[in-house]
């Protein structure tokens, strides 16, 4: 394994040259070690994977070296990230763990762990590189159950948007073949929403239309040509490869960015909870934020990335979050976590209690002058981190 694979919100790589699946055995055991250290009472582990050819044989190492330290395993098959988390709400189960690379590229893989990040990432890199494992609970194997998770995810959803049964709105949502596709389908038939249309439902890890981000405009071209040939259409959405993001985009084909959209989620919570705080990640425009205010919610920035906008929630007691990436987080109504098909299933919720289009629904936060998400083009993790390094040290000389 190469080491740049342990970010600082995952572990992530290319497979075969940064992540080599024979050793995600020895990578199963040091998230177990790392896991069983820091909740002890527990001896269930919960796994998912997304629908990449190599996320099969990853899930298989990483749950025998579970089980041969006597841990059981929850196997909760193919899923989005959400529904993973959605599965230690299920289930009460803090130890969980999904084996996925978002919304990277097909060569892409790696884990996501619930709870885990930062520094507890550098503990398990450590425990990996020295071996530093526990040793099993017994001699006795953990044993293996089949939990499908997304029927009892699916059936959360149902019952808990249950007025928006039967609902007319016209639609298009991209699942982009990620893990998406395990969910939509089968929500949009339960749902009974017959204007309701899905592009790329087909799981399928080689991603053949287009990469699955859809937050980059390029991946939204189906979205944009659908809603332009068909007037119909009030409203296009797009999901990431893990479902932990949904990007909306108008009917004129405005793809909306995350800040604003995380202000019109924010809207109605602080008319019904005045005060209440909002957090929202630095990139955010400061429209967005005079919105906050004007709204009487109480608005706090926290530098961009999961688990800064988790802790300023948690310290601030926030009853949303998010980020310009679409990263949207509801301690209203929902479990504190980011969830792509919520996050949709609240944007359409808000087009039907206003009944407004998203275009009227943007009209209420002021419009400032900013630029968009800029992404620099690195060869290697050296020069990201070069480039951070330059960049720390240039900001602090200068204030």
């Amino acid at each position: 394994m190469k080491l740049n694979i342990f970010r600082e919100y995952d572990i992530r790589g290319i497979v075969g040259q940064e992540l080599v699946i024979e050793e995600s055995y020895n990578l199963g055991k040091a998230i177990a070690t790392f896991l069983s250290s820091k909740h002890p009472e527990s001896s269930q582990f919960i796994i998912g994977r997304d629908g990449r050819s190599h996320s099969q044989p990853i899930a298989q190492n990483v749950i025998k070296a579970i089980m041969d330290l006597g841990f059981d395993v929850i196997d909760v098959g193919i899923c989005p990230t959400p529904a993973v988390y959605f599965a230690v709400h299920h289930l009460n189960l803090p130890t969980a763990l999904v084996i996925t690379a978002s919304h990277n590229p097909k060569e892409y893989n790696g884990v996501k762990i619930w709870g885990v990040w930062g520094q507890q990432i550098t503990e398990i890199k450590k425990i990996f590189v020295d071996q530093a494992f526990m040793q099993p609970l017994s001699p006795v194997k953990g044993r293996l159950k089949q939990y499908p998770i997304v029927d009892h995810y699916i059936d959360y959803l149902v019952n808990h948007f249950e007025h928006l049964q039967g609902l007319q709105t016209h639609a298009i949502i991209d699942c982009g073949n990620g893990s998406g596709g395990t969910v939509m389908p089968q929500l949009v038939k339960k749902m009974n929403w017959p204007n309701i249309k899905l592009l790329f439902e087909e799981v399928d890890g080689n991603f053949p239309n287009h990469e699955a981000d859809p937050t980059v405009p390029e991946n939204m071209t189906y979205v944009a040509n659908a809603l332009m040939y068909n007037p119909q259409l009030e409203l296009g959405m797009g999901l990431d490869g893990d479902c932990d993001r949904m990007n909306p985009m108008t009917r004129n084909g405005v793809l909306v960015p995350g800040d604003q959209v995380l202000g019109l989620f924010a809207k109605p919570i602080l008319e019904k909870n005045p005060g209440a705080a909002v957090v929202c990640d630095i990139k955010s425009s400061g429209g967005v934020i005079d919105a906050l205010k004007q709204w009487g919610g109480q608005a706090y920035l926290a530098p961009s990335g999961y688990s800064f906008i988790k802790k300023a929630m948690l310290e601030n007691k926030a009853l949303l979050g998010g980020e310009l990436s679409c990263h949207f987080t509801f301690n209203d109504r929902y479990f504190g976590y980011d969830d792509g098909i919520y996050a949709a299933l609240r944007t359409l919720e808000l087009l039907h209690q206003s009944q407004l289009s998203l275009e009227e629904l943007l009209l209420d936060i002021p419009q400032k002058i900013s630029s968009p998400e800029i992404r620099i083009t690195c060869q290697s993790d050296a020069d990201k981190i070069n480039i951070m390094d330059f960049g720390r040290t240039n900001f602090l000389r200068n204030i």
